[in-house]
């Protein structure tokens, strides 16, 4: 969402298959919930003709220093915010193309690459390579270009400025994150130890690159959590690594019956969800402070046993905005056939009980 509250909304025109992906883009106001401009993008090489849906790339959009920023596989395009007039875009050639970008203080797309080892099968991971590149928003053009290692089998963009990978190693889970420097070299590599801290990224659409939600990434330094511990009671803790060397900086541990899970960042504290284990004690939004070691508890509040699924970080949204936490599904299915209805939280939204000012 921009500073005067408007965001980008994918969507799918009439004229496609009914199973079809998204093919245009619409700026909203969600002020007063109008439309400030729509445009059509392109679909994937690969992609569909209308009325058909055979390897489509699923696309996906991003917001970043006045542009609106939508890949969908083929290439990408970058919209002004005012007008939504195209300022550039590119398509794939040769053996690399786009496959998602990232916004937010810059700008970073990722680009998946074929090997050109004719000895290498194309359902080997080997087949495949990574590249990210630091765009300009307003031109297009490439800044910097970092070409991951070999046998990468993944990779994922939490941040972009600093800017933070998340690559998976000869794994399918995320093995290390990556710092690099302003202009896109090696800076740190900090290991998840083989499990033992816990990084995800969203898999569900595989061009949406940057939705990390248990990876907070500060001005100097990265939070993720730790493993579950499960011996006697359940506790766990959020570790810091120093950007520039990768080494450990802070530790805040839950405390037994509880569990720590990041947010996100705000300024130079880190806002965590507090989760009660047992449903007595409250669960609590905090603000962890790296310099005074402190926890400053914001919100204390229960969830109602329907909703108890929506703290999983990795199947649900969970927001902060404006003084209140935010629960949200992000899917639904509904009832078929014969069966009975029933009711589900989709959305659940938790403010201050204290009364106002007058």
């Amino acid at each position: 969402m921009t500073g005067d509250n408007r965001t980008a909304v994918l969507f799918r025109a009439n004229d496609w298959a009914q199973d079809a992906y998204c093919n245009q883009v619409a700026f909203v106001d969600l002020d007063d919930g109008r439309m400030v401009w729509e445009a059509r993008f392109p679909t994937s090489s690969s992609g569909p003709e209308p009325a058909a849906n055979t390897g489509q790339d699923r696309p996906s959009v991003t917001l970043t220093h006045g542009t609106v920023v939508v890949t969908w596989g083929g290439g990408t395009t970058g919209y002004g915010m005012e007008k939504g007039e195209r300022r550039w875009s590119t398509t794939a050639t040769g053996p690399c193309q786009d496959m998602g970008a990232a916004g937010g203080r810059a700008l970073i797309v990722r680009q998946m690459c074929r090997s050109g080892d004719k000895s290498v099968p194309d359902t080997s991971y080997q087949y495949t390579g990574y590249k990210v590149r630091k765009v300009d928003p307003a031109t297009g053009r490439t800044v910097w270009t970092y070409s991951a290692a070999e046998g990468i089998r993944d990779l994922k963009v939490p941040s972009t400025e600093p800017a933070v990978l998340a690559v998976s190693g000869g794994d399918i889970e995320i093995t290390d994150l990556l710092s690099l420097d302003d202009k896109g070299r090696d800076r740190a590599t900090i290991s998840l130890r083989n499990g033992a801290y816990v990084a995800d990224c969203s898999y569900t659409d595989y061009l949406v690159i940057d939705e990390c939600p248990t990876i907070a990434v500060g001005t100097d330094q990265v939070f993720i959590r730790s493993k579950d511990q499960l011996e006697k009671q359940v506790s766990n803790w959020i570790i810091g690594f120093d950007l520039k060397t990768g080494r450990t900086t802070k530790k805040f541990d839950s405390g037994p019956g509880s569990l720590l899970q990041p947010v996100r960042m705000s300024g130079d504290r880190l806002l965590a969800l507090r989760l009660s284990e047992d449903h007595i004690a409250p669960n609590a939004l905090v603000a962890l402070d790296p310099d005074t070691d402190e926890e400053i508890p914001y919100l204390y509040f229960g969830l109602p046993a329907e909703a108890q699924t929506m703290t999983v970080m990795n199947e649900n949204d969970i927001l902060v905005q404006n003084g209140r936490i935010f629960f949200g599904r992000k899917s639904a299915n509904g009832p078929s056939g014969g069966q009975k209805k029933e009711w589900l939280y989709l959305v659940l939204g938790i403010g201050s009980g204290a009364a106002e000012k007058p």
